[in-house]
């Protein structure tokens, strides 16, 4: 039972399948073990709880990224699936 673990800032749903999809088939592809098999755990951190030279996430500007933080900006499904 291989582990995966992706540690980024908070990741939207859309971004973790699309993500687990291709991480898996990678690592099945190269080591043979079935996907069902593998499992991938995603550790996702808030603005705030992350940091780069002494400063939160959230007390700046990040660039281009995107995340969970910013979804309804970059995501166009977003509003669909908040009205569900």
């Amino acid at each position: 039972m291989p582990c995966i673990t992706v540690q980024s800032l908070e990741l939207a749903d859309s971004q973790k399948k699309r993500i687990a999809e291709r991480y898996i088939e990678v690592f099945s592809e190269e080591t043979g073990v079935p996907k069902d098999r593998i499992y991938l755990f995603f550790d996702g951190y808030k603005l705030d709880e992350a940091a780069t030279n002494g400063e939160l996430f959230s007390e700046r500007k990040i660039g281009p990224i995107r995340g969970k933080f910013n979804e309804k900006e970059w995501n166009p499904e977003w509003m669909s699936t908040k009205q569900s």
